[in-house]
């Protein structure tokens, strides 16, 4: 008889245990899964931010060429570090979770204004465009390292 009170309490505990395991995969789940109202969240937040000087930075380009280095091209270099300051401190402005989201949206923000102006982007114009955007969550120090994927495929450039 103590033998069955034995293992029927060793069975017991073994079901909670499963059970409690089973309960805290499925919280865990549910928890991890929900990225439709964190992403409803962040599109309410960057309709309140306008990220002006982020879409200027980017459209500005921050590639430097020899010429660029000399006295009368510091002044360029300047302001572009000034905008990059202030893109960085309207990042900072959206919540961490959102700062991704945020960089992305500039990104194709500045396409499309550059396919409704009639422009197109050369291969390479793109590639910084998109490079410029990359770097932004390194250049700002946000939280948010892992920023890298944007898509350009819809929109028209010359190789």
């Amino acid at each position: 008889m103590a033998k069955l009170t034995i293992v029927l309490a060793i069975a017991l505990t073994v079901h909670v245990a499963f059970v409690s395991a089973h309960t805290t995969i499925i919280t865990t789940t549910i928890d991890d899964e929900n990225p439709i109202s964190e992403h409803q969240e962040c599109r309410q937040q960057l309709r309140e931010h306008e990220l002006y000087q982020c879409r200027t930075y980017l459209q500005q380009g921050q590639t430097q060429t020899p010429w660029e280095l000399d006295n009368k091209h510091k002044e360029k270099k300047k302001h572009q570090e000034e905008g990059l300051q202030q893109c960085c401190q309207e990042l900072k402005n959206v919540d961490k979770q959102c700062q991704c989201e945020a960089v992305k949206q500039v990104f194709r923000d500045v396409q499309t204004q550059q396919q409704q102006q009639g422009g197109e982007y050369h291969s390479q114009e793109m590639e910084q465009l998109k490079h410029r955007a990359q770097n932004l969550s390194n250049k700002c120090k946000l939280e948010t390292k892992r920023c890298n994927r944007y898509h350009h495929d819809h929109y028209h450039y010359r190789h």
